[in-house]
């Protein structure tokens, strides 16, 4: 009985390797394109992008890599299919049997259906933090759009008077705001920081100010007002 087991275990790992080497033989005809496929300035996953190659296709939403396999070897055009706001990549590429690597970086064209910006303020321990959100034809804010070169401009008053019947006080700020790019949210993805070093303020004060805002890009300039801009730095909590 011990024997005859012995047989069939050896039997099963017999077959599972024959299988194994048939499956090595099988798939070293065909040839696998993968690599990374992102926002050329960002970085960022593209969501919905989809790739082609030979028929073979793949739509990527959270992730950067992408792979397809069982590509007869030869010559392709490897092409993507990405939401408004980028520009179509195609290449042609030779396809060998086993892996290719190709990595894409795709070029951000314009922010799509963009009719104006908001624009909101918060102060924290190293300077006004100015968040600049799109927001398309029908007014909702926009969440998917490439990263575009930017100038960000502001103009910053101290606010006087009550909350109805407000003017704008001392000049504080004109200049540019130094932007950068912030991936970890959906709607203000595009902001800058005012450091609190540029301006003749006292924070025992705790004025507030007005803020206008200027956004520059290749299709337009758009601006917006924020009238509740507090000239001190959030408080920490204990």
């Amino acid at each position: 009985m011990k024997k005859t087991f012995l047989f069939i275990i050896a039997g099963v790992v017999a077959v599972v390797i024959l299988v194994g080497i048939f499956m090595a033989i099988s798939t070293s005809k065909y040839g696998i394109v993968k690599g990374k496929i992102a926002d050329e300035l960002s970085q960022d996953p593209i969501r919905g992008i989809k790739i082609v190659v030979d028929g073979r296709s793949t739509i990527l939403y959270q992730t950067t890599n992408y792979q397809l396999t069982g590509i007869v070897p030869g010559e392709y055009t490897i092409e993507t299919f990405s939401p408004p706001g980028w520009i179509k990549f195609t290449k042609t590429i030779k396809v060998k049997s086993g892996n290719n690597q190709l990595d894409i970086s795709l070029k951000g064209d314009k922010i799509p259906n963009l009719t104006e910006i908001i624009c909101f303020t918060e102060s924290e321990k190293e300077g006004i933090i100015i968040e600049v959100r799109f927001v398309d034809r029908e007014g909702m804010g926009m969440t998917e759009f490439p990263q575009l070169p930017i100038e960000i401009n502001a103009t910053l008053w101290e606010k006087i008077g009550e909350e109805d019947t407000w003017e704008k006080g001392e000049k504080l700020f004109e200049g540019t705001i130094e932007h950068y790019w912030d991936s970890q949210t959906d709607l203000a993805k595009n902001k800058g920081t005012l450091t609190w070093d540029k301006l003749p303020i006292e924070f025992e004060d705790e004025k507030s100010g007005v803020m206008e805002i200027q956004v520059h890009l290749e299709q337009g300039n758009f601006k917006d007002t924020v009238d509740d801009v507090q000239l001190f730095p959030k408080k920490e909590e204990m």
